[in-house]
């Protein structure tokens, strides 16, 4: 049982770190493919989102080391990535990892719509892109209930 344990955890700690690998790595690319302007708020951005995939990547650390404490930031990490949205000049996604979404999309009518990205991010603060939209990510809210039963597990276990 222990074994098991140690496995789980270990997927969970290589999802997350090749997740923010990943994430880190396609921010680098979106910032110097030359499709964008590279001005203070772009900068601003691509910080904000590479903290996010850091602190992936320590959550991931973290489990190997102290899985607990591991468990309890990879819960965390995981609760900003299940509700992505977008309504007017407000807009929040980040994923690390694997997005399986399912949502609304409100602008025609209720379109109910199913979503797949990679480590993706995006935050809109006072631009308003005309969506409104609101999903759930399955992968991060299955990953949640397992680390909680992880969790659980480890509580009465030494690893």
């Amino acid at each position: 049982m222990i074994d098991q344990t140690k496995n789980h955890l270990k997927a969970i700690a290589i999802y997350q770190i090749v997740g923010g690998i990943l994430g880190i790595a396609l921010t680098v690319w979106v910032l110097f493919s030359g499709e964008m302007v590279l001005d203070q708020v772009a900068l601003r951005m691509a910080l904000f989102a590479g903290g996010l995939y850091v602190f992936s990547i320590l959550c991931g650390r973290m489990l190997f080391r102290k899985p607990r404490r591991g468990l309890v930031l990879s819960i965390v990490n995981q609760l900003l990535q299940v509700i992505y949205f977008s309504f007017g000049a407000y807009s929040f996604q980040y994923v690390a990892g694997l997005r399986v979404g399912v949502g609304v999309d409100m602008i025609a009518g209720w379109i109910f719509k199913f979503r797949l990205a990679l480590s993706s991010f995006h935050f809109s603060l006072g631009t308003d892109l005309g969506q409104k939209f609101i999903g759930i990510n399955l992968v991060a809210l299955f990953l949640i209930f397992w680390m909680e039963r992880l969790l659980e597990k480890t509580k009465d276990q030494q690893l």
